[in-house]
């Protein structure tokens, strides 16, 4: 029997598992020459070994940052390496070692696809086969930036929140750190919460405004007038001013929030093109922010946009610069204007609320309108429901499933196959998360602001049960961000706004006087665009959102253009 290694002491472990001996001792000389004394290394020689050395581990209260395995017949098996993994380490990143060039054995593309159907790995590695071999690394590197995201952000803080967790400014704050890319550390405490920077200073209950500025973020706004302003920095806006940018246009994002949008707060994306490990909406949002930010992007954070002027030309020369060519003036809560050319609207939708008025006390500390991956740690051993059959609930309850006793995913249609992708209903089987099908929440409650039951009917029989629960994830229905456009900006009867041949199919020539037809993803106002989920008719994926933000530049280009 292989012990745990000792030295060091506090260095998580880097677990390899293989039968072949030639095989083992390739991966741990490799893993040894690169990760020590960080990381800690053992070896086992079977499965029976791997799974003891994993008991001996978390008896100890060791931490296992990764495991490597060649173990492929783990799907069924109780007595799996991988299995064993993750029951006693929720977030152990797993990967199935196999051979150089085997990728192309029918027996490998089964074992690996099978295990990451079964959620039993995230990917697979490729047994390095020189040293150093940067493409193994690369590959293990990214599993343990992975693993040091999801637990050791506390450790490593940037700033420390205290407050009473029953407060949902105290979740809310949690969340926009998290969202922000800040490592934050959670302390027990009274009342409102308190931030605690890492220069020393103390922040009684700030706001986010407050929290963005004492971190770097800009949130001021420009004082001369934009070529475009876009507002919302979700993908498709990420990818508008990305591309805005890069071809010269003075670009400014409003952003009320954090950066990413809906997308930012999801905990794995699996079928966003050039990510095949899957990539969370966070690291893809903060790379795409990064990006926009390099081409010369200006941002303003938590900068909400509550009202739009569409200036003429003579209002133009009025309010300055903009001098005869017309254009938008974009009003932004708590005073302020921005001055805009062209303004590309990409501020997408929020959840609609759940019309149970029992759940109102727990809305923001046990109920929550959107999955943040910054909750799922919290509800470690508690019983939690998802209400919602799309892929955003689908990825949700995966990630709650690591943590939590029991997920149940709460769905009103009669099975998932017509709103959710079929990799997410095959891993949600096999994660043994609970769908309740037919089912709608209609009641619930608990004591000082701690949410114990709900209330459930069948849509069908019309049968209540009441039900233990601790938290409740609300990912239905969207309700579109354009209560704050003016009423000549045709919308339909849910708020979508209509862009395109749309306009004057539907609003005529009182909806569009001029002698051009509308461009592509054009409002009814010349030179404002709609991307993303905002736009009637949108495909709600984050590749279509990132294709619309991508395209609507050129005709932003074109607007220009016409105003010169």
């Amino acid at each position: 029997m292989t012990d745990v290694p000792e030295t060091p002491a506090a260095a998580p472990l880097v677990l390899v598992a293989a039968a072949s001996d030639a095989a083992r001792d390739a991966l741990v000389a490799e893993l040894e020459r690169r990760y020590a004394p960080d990381y800690a290394v053992a070896a086992a020689r079977d499965r029976a070994e791997a799974v003891q050395l994993l008991d001996d581990a978390a008896a100890a209260g060791r931490e296992v940052a990764l495991v490597l395995s060649d173990d492929r017949d783990a799907v069924g098996r109780e007595d799996s390496v991988f299995v064993a993994a993750r029951h006693a380490f929720p977030d152990v990143r797993r990967a199935l070692v196999i051979e150089w060039g085997s990728w192309t054995d029918r027996q490998t593309v089964d074992a690996v696809l099978g295990l990451m159907a079964a959620t039993l790995v995230d990917y697979y590695v490729v047994r390095p086969r020189h040293a150093p071999d940067e493409y193994f690394h690369r590959a293990v590197t990214e599993f343990l930036l992975d693993w040091e995201r999801a637990v050791r952000g506390g450790e490593r803080a940037d700033v420390v929140v205290t407050g009473d967790d029953a407060l949902p400014r105290v979740h809310d704050v949690r969340r926009f750190l998290a969202r922000a890319g800040l490592r934050y550390a959670s302390a027990p405490g009274e009342g409102a919460p308190v931030v605690r920077l890492a220069d020393g200073r103390e922040l009684v209950d700030p706001t986010n405004t407050e929290l963005a500025r004492a971190h770097g973020f800009t949130t001021d706004l420009p004082t001369e007038p934009v070529d475009v302003a876009i507002v919302g920095a979700g993908p498709g806006g990420l990818a508008a001013a990305v591309y805005a940018a890069s071809e010269g246009l003075r670009t400014l994002v409003l952003e009320r929030d954090a950066v990413g949008g809906q997308a930012g707060s999801s905990s794995l994306i699996r079928n966003y093109l050039g990510f095949p490990r899957g990539v969370s909406g966070a690291d893809l949002s903060d790379r795409a922010y990064q990006q926009a930010w390099v081409f010369g992007a200006q941002f303003a954070h938590t900068r909400e946009a509550v009202g739009l002027e569409v200036v003429d030309g003579a209002g133009a020369e009025a309010g300055g610069e903009a001098g005869g060519d017309g254009g938008f003036l974009l009003h932004v809560a708590d005073g302020g204007a921005v001055r805009a050319r062209t303004v590309v609207l990409a501020d997408g939708v929020s959840y609609r609320r759940l019309a149970v008025p029992g759940l109102d006390p727990f809305v923001g500390s046990a109920v929550f309108y959107g999955v943040s991956a910054v909750e799922a740690k919290g509800q470690a051993g508690r019983v939690v429901h998802v209400v919602g059959g799309g892929n955003s609930a689908g990825q949700a309850a995966l990630h709650l499933a690591r943590y939590a006793a029991s997920v149940s995913l709460v769905v009103r249609g009669p099975d998932l196959a017509a709103s959710m992708s079929q990799y997410l209903v095959d891993q949600l089987a096999a994660a043994g998360v609970a769908i309740l099908a037919e089912t709608k929440v209609v009641g619930g409650g608990g004591t000082a602001g701690r949410l114990d039951h709900l209330v459930l009917r069948h849509r069908v029989t019309g049968d209540e049960t009441t039900v233990p629960s601790n938290a409740l994830f609300i990912t239905i229905g969207a309700r579109p961000h354009t209560d704050w456009l003016p009423g000549d900006v045709l919308r339909d009867r849910w708020g979508y706004v209509l862009t395109g041949p749309e306009v004057l199919a539907e609003g005529g020539r009182r909806a569009w006087p001029h002698e051009r037809a509308p461009w592509p993803l054009e409002s009814s106002a010349r030179g404002l665009f709609a991307v993303g989920d905002v736009r009637r008719g949108s495909v709600k994926r984050v590749a279509s959102a990132v294709g619309e933000g991508s395209v609507v530049v050129s005709s932003v280009h074109q607007a220009l253009a016409e105003r010169r």
